[in-house]
């Protein structure tokens, strides 16, 4: 479970930080466009600021004893990203490959966390 929470603390916080310092190229790669005017910038940065927190959550919680609560939320977290993403994809017909890595990248961790519950679940009987 450790593990499971440190890994999403480093890679939540990368992106966190690079939305806030390079929201152009961050929103290019995921939409195939940078984001629109300065209202478009600052909202990706707020975004950026969002994931960071998240990422700071994981880390300063990651020797908790009982992490479940917190998967669970990591597990929502994951969901709702794969479905934001694939709602631009057939609503917008977004398909850019960026997004493509995003939404694998968190099925994957979605499947992980998911596994990880599971198997703590059935360890601790």
């Amino acid at each position: 479970m450790e593990k499971f929470i440190s890994l999403t603390a480093i890679l939540e916080g990368l992106t966190g930080i690079a939305l806030i310092v390079t929201p152009n190229i961050i929103v290019l790669f995921l939409l195939g466009q940078p984001p629109l005017g300065p209202e478009g910038k600052i909202t990706a940065m707020l975004a950026g600021a969002a994931i960071l927190s998240l990422a700071f959550i994981c880390w300063i919680l990651r020797e908790t004893p009982d992490l479940q609560k917190l998967i669970k939320g990591i597990l929502f977290y994951n969901f709702a990203i794969i479905a934001i993403a694939l709602y631009g994809l057939f609503w917008y017909g977004i398909t850019n490959p960026g997004l493509f890595f995003v939404t694998i990248a968190h099925a994957v961790l979605f499947g992980w966390g998911a596994f990880t519950l599971r198997v703590n679940r059935s360890s601790n009987g």
